[in-house]
């Protein structure tokens, strides 16, 4: 499969800490980056929506919305799949120093 390791993320990541985070994570073999980020993504959506069950209005976090998922398709060896966009929404400073998920 066709899919960026995780060195290449590391190596590509400008903030020194997060880059040395990501050169430790020791990830199952079987993963695909894809597949991490996308169930990683899944469980902060699903995180954020119980703990918006306890907060007010104004305060709820909105920066983890349910992912979007497409059609259903067969692939020619009957595999059935669906095209899913996973997105974060942020408020950050121009520099990328901080970010936080906007709230509503």
């Amino acid at each position: 499969m066709n899919d960026i390791t995780l060195q290449e993320l590391a190596q590509a990541t400008e903030d020194e800490a997060l880059r040395a985070w990501w050169e430790k994570l020791d990830m199952p073999v079987d993963f695909t980056l894809n597949e991490f980020l996308v169930k990683t993504l899944e469980a902060a959506s699903i995180a954020a929506a119980q703990k918006n069950e306890s907060l007010s209005p104004g305060e709820k976090i909105l920066g983890y919305p349910p992912a979007a998922n497409g059609a259903i398709a067969r692939t020619g060896s009957n595999q059935l799949f669906f095209p899913r966009t996973s997105t974060v929404v942020s408020r950050v400073v121009v520099n990328l120093d901080l970010a936080t998920p906007t709230v509503g």
